[in-house]
């Protein structure tokens, strides 16, 4: 075989690689969404798990844990939920997940406090589904419950 046509059939392999096969998987990817189009469901979960998926530990002393998967078959899961903890530990616990990408530098740990709240907000979070555009954003609020009880209310949002 000449070494153009050679050539020729590189330069084609090449094009199918980088424009067809991308434009394809999009392509079905679009189908699928349409078709599992408002078959979202959301359940109760427990919280252990919300936490694992956002890839933060649940705090040892949370209380009445209320916690949502919204499962999408279009959609990776999304989580929210409500929770109780000691309020001596929440300082400790917010700053013991990563917080890369932090969209405001008010505090060095992210954390602030808004109207008597303590606020997080995280874009693009290291959790284990990162990266495959599941969680993108990670928002959670604290708000004071008497003296000794904290209630920590988080949400993800998808990529």
């Amino acid at each position: 075989m000449p070494r153009k046509t050679k050539w020729m059939i590189a330069l084609a392999v090449l094009f199918v690689a980088v424009v067809e096969v991308p434009a394809l998987v999009w392509f079905c990817g679009l189908l699928y969404a349409i078709d599992h189009a408002g078959q979202t469901e959301t359940r109760a979960t427990g919280c252990g798990r919300a936490m694992t998926a956002m890839g933060w530990k649940l705090p040892p002393g949370a209380e009445r844990q209320q916690c949502l998967e919204l499962d999408d078959p279009a959609w990776p899961s999304q989580w929210s939920g409500t929770f109780r903890m000691p309020r001596a530990e929440v300082r400790g616990w917010l700053d013991s997940h990563p917080k890369e990408h932090l969209p405001s530098q008010r505090d060095p740990r992210g954390v602030f406090e808004f109207h008597g709240e303590l606020h997080l907000h995280i874009n693009y979070p290291k959790a284990p589904n990162f990266g495959n555009g599941d969680i993108d954003k990670i928002e959670v609020q604290v708000a004071w419950e008497g003296e000794d009880s904290a209630v920590v209310t988080f949400k993800t949002y998808p990529g």
